[in-house]
This record gives C-alpha cells, sequence and structure tokens, in this order.
C-alpha cells in the first residue's frame, strides 16, 4: 500500500458544509492509480465511466500511452483496482469521479458563473509570486438540483467531500491538488514542487457541452478538466505548459473551462478553446496584474472590449472585473500575500439575492487558495455555512475555516 495519509483536514462539525480529507499517495503511478482507485471505490462510491464504443477505449489507451505515460500507469492501477482485464475496452480508467448525479449524456448549457481569481505582479511585489482565487460554486447536488430534479437519496452537495490529494511518485515531480468530485483529477486547484500552479474557471464563451458524465462515453484526447494533472506532471514553467499543451488535443466535457496557468517566476497565461476550437493564450503583462473571471480573456482582455452588462451585478464577470481593478488600485507597494487575498475576498461569492448578483442559486465561495509560488505551497480556506443577511447590503455572511497550509 502507497497510502501514507487518509485523514479528515480537521474535525467535522454536525452542518459544517465542507468535510476535506488530506490524502497521500506514493510509489509508482500504477501503485498511485490502484490506492486512488480503492479509496474512490470504497469510500467515495466511484463508479467508472463506460465508452459508447470499444474503440473509443481502445483510441484512449494509446493516447495516454504515447502522449501521458505517467496517466497510462495510472490507468493500469485503476483497472487492477476495479478487477478489469489489461485489455478491458468498456469503462474509463482515466478518471475517477464521485458525487456527479443526473448529467445528461447528450449536453446542455449550465447557467453558471463561478469562480474568481487574481495574480499579483512579482515586479511590485516583496519577492513572492502571489496567486488567489476564489472557488465559486453552486452549494447544492450536481447536477441534479442544478436541473430542478430531486436528488437521489443519499446524495452528497457539490465539493461537498473535498480532497487534498498530495502524490509523491517514484519518477516525476511531486504534486498536491485541492477540489472535489474526483479522486484522479481533483478540480480546481493544484501546485507542483517546481512552483507550477495551475487552476479551472468556467468559461461559457468556449465551446463543448455541459452537465454531461466527465468520463467514457466517447471522449478522446484529454478534457480540458485533466489538462491540470498532465501539466504539474510534466512541466515546471508557463513556457513548458503552453507546449505541452500544443502537442495534445484537448477537448471539453461536463463544463466548458479555462485555465490560469502560472510559475514561480512571475510568468501566468490563460488557456482557453476559443468557439473554433482555437488554442488561445492570453499572458500577463510586465508589471500588470493578472484577473480571471468567467469570460474570455483572448476576445475580451480589458474593459474597454466588454460588451454592455449590469454593473450593479456584483457577481457578473465584467462587474468582478471591475471590483479587482478597484481593489488592486488601492492596494500599497509591495505586495504581500495577504494581499492577494484581500483581493479575491473584494470579490466573494455569498449573496442573499442571487438573481440581482447574477450568481447561481445558492451559489458560494466553497473555498478560497491563496500562494506564493517561490515556496511553493497552498493555503486552502473552506467554507461551512450561512450565518445571515448582512444589512443595506445583498452580502450573505458565512463562515470560512482558518487557512491550512500545504506543501514539499
Amino acid at each position: 500500500m502507497s497510502i501514507l495519509k487518509n485523514d479528515p483536514v480537521f474535525e467535522f462539525k454536525e452542518g459544517d458544509y465542507s468535510k476535506p480529507r488530506h490524502i497521500i499517495v506514493a510509489g509508482s503511478h500504477e501503485e498511485i492509480g490502484f490506492d486512488l482507485a480503492t479509496i474512490a471505490k470504497n469510500d467515495y462510491d466511484c463508479q467508472l465511466g463506460i465508452y459508447d464504443d470499444p474503440i473509443y477505449a481502445r483510441g484512449r489507451k494509446s493516447y495516454m500511452e504515447l502522449h501521458w505515460p505517467e496517466m497510462a500507469e495510472r490507468s493500469k492501477g485503476v483497472r487492477r483496482a476495479y478487477g478489469l482485464s489489461e485489455d478491458d475496452v468498456v469503462y474509463d480508467s482515466n478518471s475517477l469521479p464521485y458525487d456527479w448525479y443526473d448529467a445528461k449524456k447528450s449536453g446542455t448549457s449550465a447557467d453558471l458563473t463561478t469562480c474568481s481569481a487574481v495574480m499579483l505582479p512579482i515586479e511590485k511585489s516583496d519577492g513572492g509570486v502571489f496567486v488567489s482565487r476564489n472557488y465559486d460554486m453552486m452549494a447544492m447536488v450536481m447536477w441534479s438540483e442544478v436541473f430542478k430534479k430531486k436528488a437521489p437519496e443519499g446524495s452528497y452537495r457539490f465539493a461537498e467531500r473535498y480532497i487534498v490529494l498530495e502524490t509523491r511518485p517514484d519518477k516525476g515531480y511531486k504534486s498536491i491538488q485541492v477540489g472535489g468530485n474526483e479522486a484522479l483529477h481533483p478540480y480546481v486547484d493544484g501546485i507542483n514542487e517546481k512552483g507550477l500552479y495551475v487552476t479551472v474557471f468556467h468559461d461559457p464563451d468556449s465551446i463543448g457541452n455541459e452537465g454531461t458524465p466527465c468520463s467514457g462515453m466517447k471522449i478522446a484526447g484529454l478534457p480540458l478538466t485533466q489538462v491540470p494533472t498532465m501539466l504539474l506532471d510534466n512541466c515546471a514553467s508557463v513556457e513548458e505548459a503552453k507546449l505541452k499543451i500544443l502537442q495534445n488535443r484537448v477537448t471539453q466535457t461536463m463544463m466548458r473551462v479555462h485555465l490560469l496557468i502560472a510559475d514561480a517566476s512571475g510568468n501566468a497565461t490563460v488557456f482557453e478553446l476559443s468557439g473554433q476550437g482555437e488554442y488561445c493564450f492570453t499572458d500577463r503583462k510586465a508589471n500588470e496584474p493578472l484577473f480571471v473571471t468567467n469570460h474570455e480573456l483572448a476576445k475580451y482582455p480589458d474593459p474597454g472590449s466588454y460588451p454592455e452588462f449590469d454593473i450593479h451585478a456584483e457577481h457578473n464577470t465584467y462587474a468582478r472585473q471591475l471590483i479587482l481593478r478597484d481593489a488592486y488600485a488601492g492596494l500599497g507597494t509591495p505586495f504581500k500575500k495577504a494581499d492577494a487575498t484581500a483581493m479575491t475576498d473584494s470579490v466573494h461569492c455569498s449573496f442573499v439575492d442571487s438573481k440581482k448578483a447574477e450568481s447561481g442559486p445558492l451559489e458560494r465561495t466553497l473555498s478560497n487558495c491563496t500562494c506564493d509560488l517561490t515556496i511553493p505551497e497552498l493555503s486552502v480556506r473552506w467554507y461551512l455555512g450561512d450565518v445571515g443577511p448582512i444589512a443595506g447590503t445583498n452580502h450573505m455572511q458565512d463562515r470560512m475555516t482558518d487557512f491550512f497550509t500545504f506543501g514539499f
């Protein structure tokens, strides 16, 4: 067994929303895959996705062997944990999803706003490379309640069973990923020992169906939600990550997203699949911050390019960009790590009237992750529940944990 740790991050109390566990696995990539699959099967009731036809299984297996051999080895371990033969052509062993309900194979367009992030310019910092992001999502059962269906009995809400996954392979980079609903590729933040940081945001401007299963079906190449794991396995810098992406076929399933990729030197870029399927990179400019919300930065890079929107809708993707710009203008230099957290706190998602704010119903900042990539480490705090409306505002006061820090 290569499971070094599988414990609660903190003591869970009755009524707390988030119940994160810290899992550390070590060994060969096959051993890591086996142990994560064993945990996913026994503790999270993970059901492997099913391919529509054996040709997709064979194509995916050969793709991984050629383009992502670490994942090909982990897949072997997954198949072994589920008692599948090495030449199985039915199940998708490249993903360990859990707590997804009523996904629609035909797909749809999810009415979601979600997350925000900021990267402060290293040129104006105290020497650190500071990134902070809010993981915003509806505190409900996905996809059942999102699609206004009755949730299955005994179901879990989105990211309620959060994972802090630390992998220590015999060969390759050590990494830490934090997120939920996937034991091989926890959505949504990750960092490796070289200080490469990758995180995921909803991007409705992109291409692909939403609300679909995140594994199996006709998936070919790499779903964009799995790209962060591949980059953490293989890359130490933004430039290496760009090249790795360009060497792969990237597709979309489950949710349209774009990626923020940053490194310990202070470089950063946002990778997007445009409406025509083009691979687009928007880089941080020297001496400037980089803000990421939920629109295509390649298409709408600055306020002068924004379409018409309601400036009073505080969670609108363009409104958040303006809020972040105002917050940034009020900072003093040199920047410190706490400044990055203060920036994302300015767009914290917790509203009384979600329609007025243009947030999703019961959408909350389920976690905040703030990093100094030069160390490197992740500091994370989690949503526990609502307290009550804040008088004179549309904001809901909520309870968050203190920060917990995970590093190498």
